[in-house]
C-alpha cells in the first residue's frame, strides 16, 4: 500500500523535487517544503516499522504522499502531511460530496441540535462528514454522520492508536467500525495543545466545503475557518444569540463573507450545491410526482411513506427547487426533470 514499505524513500524526495517544486515556486513555500522533507526523513524507515508492529500491524496503514489513495483535495492544499497514518475504512470516498462540520468545544444546546440538524439534512448515501472527534459540536457531527448511515472521518491531533478524548472512545471504535481515523503523527504519539492547530489543515483540507456550527473569537474551531478560507473552501456559518461568545466567530465569518445559513430550507438548498447523485428513495418519489403530478394523500398511499417522513423529504425537494405545488398537486420543475434524467 503506502511507498514507504516496499519503495525506496529516495522516491518521495524526488516527489517534492520533481513533480511539486514548480507548484512550490508559485506558493512561495519553499520553507514549507523543507519542513516536510525534514519530517519525513526524520523517521526512519526501521523506526517507523517497528512503530507500526508494536501497535497494531493488522489495522494500522500509512499513506504517503506518493499513493493512489492519498486525498487529491488534500494533495493540494499549501502544505500536504507528506504521511497520513489511518485506522478504520480505507481514504476512499467522494471527495467533492465530503463537508467538514465543526463547532465549540463548549457547545450549547442550540449548538447541539442545529448541528444534528445540519448533518441530517445533508444526508447523502455518498456524502462524508469530516471533523475532530472534540467534545461538543465535532462530536455530534460525527455521531449524526453515523447514525444517518453516512461515512465520517475524524482527524486527530494524538497517534490514531490513541483515543483523545478518552470520553469519546465509543465514536473512536464506531468509526474505526464504520468510518476512518486518521492523523499526520506517528502511532503512540500523545495529544498536545500545539498539534491541534497544526492538524486543523487537515480537517478543511479533507473536505469540499466547511460549515462552522458554533465558535469562539479566539478558538481552535477559528483557525480552521482560516485554513479552509486559505484553501479555497466554500464557508459556511450558523448564527445565533449575540449574548453567546460561542457564536461570537460565526458572527465574525459571516462579516467577513462566509455564507450564512438561517433556517433548515437553507440547509436543504446548501445540500442541492454539492454535486450529487439522487438517492433512490427521493428519485423514487420524483418518478411518481413526474408521472401523476399526485396530491400529498395519494403519494402517501402509493409509495407508504410516514407522514412526518414525506412532510421533510418534499421541504427539501422543494428547497432545492426540484419540486413545486399547485393547487395541492405536486409536480417536477425543469431542473427536476434535468435532475431526474
Amino acid at each position: 500500500m503506502a511507498y514507504i514499505f516496499n519503495q525506496s524513500w529516495i522516491e518521495l524526495d524526488n516527489y517534492f523535487k520533481e513533480n511539486k517544486l514548480n507548484v512550490i515556486r508559485q506558493r512561495a513555500w519553499l520553507e514549507q517544503f523543507s519542513n516536510i522533507k525534514q519530517a519525513f526523513f526524520s523517521l526512519n524507515k526501521g523506526n517507523l516499522n517497528n512503530i507500526i508492529k508494536s501497535s497494531d500491524p493488522q489495522r494500522i496503514r500509512v499513506i504517503s504522499i506518493l499513493d493512489s489513495d492519498y486525498p487529491e483535495l488534500l494533495k493540494e492544499i499549501y502544505d500536504p502531511p507528506a504521511l497520513l497514518y489511518l485506522l478504520g475504512k480505507d481514504l476512499q470516498y467522494d471527495e467533492k460530496l465530503a463537508v467538514s462540520v465543526i463547532g465549540s468545544r463548549y457547545s450549547t444546546n442550540y449548538g447541539e441540535k442545529v448541528t444534528r440538524m445540519i448533518v441530517e439534512s445533508l444526508k447523502h448515501p455518498e456524502r462524508t462528514i469530516v471533523s475532530g472527534m472534540a467534545i461538543g459540536i465535532d462530536s455530534i457531527a460525527q455521531i449524526s454522520a453515523l447514525k444517518c448511515g453516512m461515512n465520517s472521518i475524524a482527524v486527530l491531533g494524538s497517534g490514531v492508536d490513541v483515543c483523545y478524548p478518552k470520553s469519546k472512545i465509543g465514536l473512536y471504535s464506531d468509526l474505526i467500525e464504520k468510518g476512518s481515523i486518521v492523523s499526520e503523527y506517528p502511532p503512540g504519539t500523545p495529544a498536545k495543545a500545539y498539534h491541534f492547530p497544526v492538524r486543523n489543515r487537515i480537517i478543511s483540507g479533507l473536505s469540499s466545503a466547511l460549515i462552522v456550527a458554533e465558535a469562539g473569537l479566539k478558538s481552535g474551531t477559528m483557525i480552521t475557518a482560516e485554513c479552509a478560507i486559505n484553501q479555497g473552501r466554500d464557508v459556511f456559518a450558523i448564527p445565533g444569540s449575540v449574548f453567546m461568545k460561542q457564536s461570537q466567530g460565526c458572527h465574525q465569518l459571516i462579516n467577513d463573507g462566509a455564507r450564512i445559513i438561517v433556517d433548515q430550507g437553507a440547509i436543504f438548498s446548501l445540500s442541492g450545491e454539492f454535486p450529487t447523485s439522487i438517492p433512490s428513495e427521493e428519485k423514487k418519489l420524483l418518478s411518481l410526482i413526474h408521472q401523476l403530478q399526485p396530491n400529498f394523500t395519494e403519494i402517501i398511499n402509493t409509495l407508504k411513506y410516514q407522514t412526518s417522513e414525506l412532510m421533510i423529504l418534499l421541504g427539501k425537494l422543494e428547497a432545492i427547487g426540484y419540486i413545486e405545488q399547485q393547487f395541492g398537486k405536486f409536480m417536477l420543475t425543469d431542473k427536476g426533470i434535468s435532475a431526474l434524467n
